[in-house]
Parts: C-alpha cells; structure tokens; sequence
C-alpha cells in the first residue's frame, strides 16, 4: 500500500521537491493521553493544540527533496537496524520565543539517539541533505501559546515505540496534512 501510493503520487518526475521527515507517531491509546493534554493546555496556555492525528516525534527533518529520490531515500532505510524502546513522557515545558508548548521525557533511552544517528550516517553516506541542529527530542502540543507552561506530570505518559516513518509535510488550504510514505520495524 505504501509504495503503491508513492509511485502513483510522485512517478512524474516534472513535480516539485517534496517536503520529508522522519518520524514515530504514538499508537491510538498514547495519542488520546497526550491529545488530553493538549486540551488542558490550551486552556492554560492559549494558542492552537496539534490535532491529535498529527502529534509526534520528529527524528530528523530533511526539508525538500526532489520527488525521483525518495525511492533512493526509502532504499537507503534498509540500512538501518535500531532497536524498540519506550519513552516516559513526563515534562511538559515550552519554548518561549518559537510559542511551543511540548512534552518530553526526563531522561530519553539511548535507543533513541541511536536510531538518529543510524538516519544521519546512512543519509549522508546516500548523499541527502538534513537538518543538522543538535537533536532536542520532544513532542509539539501546543503552537502559538501566549503563555508558559512548567508542569511535571505525576504519572508519566508511558510509549512504546516499535516503527518510525517518513513522512510528508503538506501545506493546504486548510493548514499542513501529513502523508505518510513508508514506515519501518524496530527490531
């Protein structure tokens, strides 16, 4: 189903570069958890909650890529072999001057890091270009706050994590959609 999609969205080599990243989206039951949070940070905060089917964890944003090579760039992800991990989610903390409200964990696993290294090194070695900022993970709940938010969770919002995605990014006229394109097992 995935490839199927891709090749009839992007077989025409005259459409414009796509925009990609890579990703891990919570299951159904962590989706609701930090959509309700969400919700009461809204009204705590102001600005405009992520919907719930958009939450997640960005591992590593490639920006525009040209459409004849994100097969290239899906081959290139058999290279990878990274392990399952969970994620404890338990901070929620905001970035004053970008007006984001996110949740993070205290401490993430070492699996995750891993993961973005192994994407890193395989990418470079295929000759794409990525955002190259120190990996700061953490899960966007809240756009456009108009004000501040330190709140440490009494009971951690518990994700166990077993595929990462890419994904594209789409403006519409009805705001940004995320297409997915393929996702793959962690081990």
């Amino acid at each position: 189903m995935w490839k199927t999609r891709l090749i009839e969205k992007y077989s025409d080599t005259h459409i414009k570069p796509i925009r990609v990243f890579f990703a891990i989206f919570p299951n159904k039951f962590v989706q609701d958890q930090l959509a309700h949070q969400a919700g009461i940070l809204e009204s705590i905060c102001g600005g405009r909650k992520i919907k719930s089917q958009y939450i997640h964890l960005t591992l590593l944003f490639l920006g525009n890529v040209s459409a004849h090579r994100i097969e290239t760039l899906q081959q290139a992800m058999r290279n990878i072999s990274a392990e399952k991990f969970e994620l404890s989610l338990e901070e929620i903390r905001c970035w004053k001057q970008s007006q984001i409200v996110y949740i993070q964990a205290k401490q993430f696993p070492v699996e995750l890091f891993s993961l973005v290294d192994s994407l890193k090194n395989v990418l470079s070695e295929a000759g794409f270009s990525f955002d190259k900022r120190a990996y700061k993970p953490h899960i966007t709940l809240i756009r456009k706050a108009t004000h501040q938010a330190r709140i440490d969770l009494a009971k951690p919002i518990k994700w166990h994590v077993n595929q990462w995605s890419l994904v594209q990014s789409r403006q519409t006229d009805h705001g940004i959609d995320y297409i997915p394109l393929n996702q793959w097992c962690l081990k």
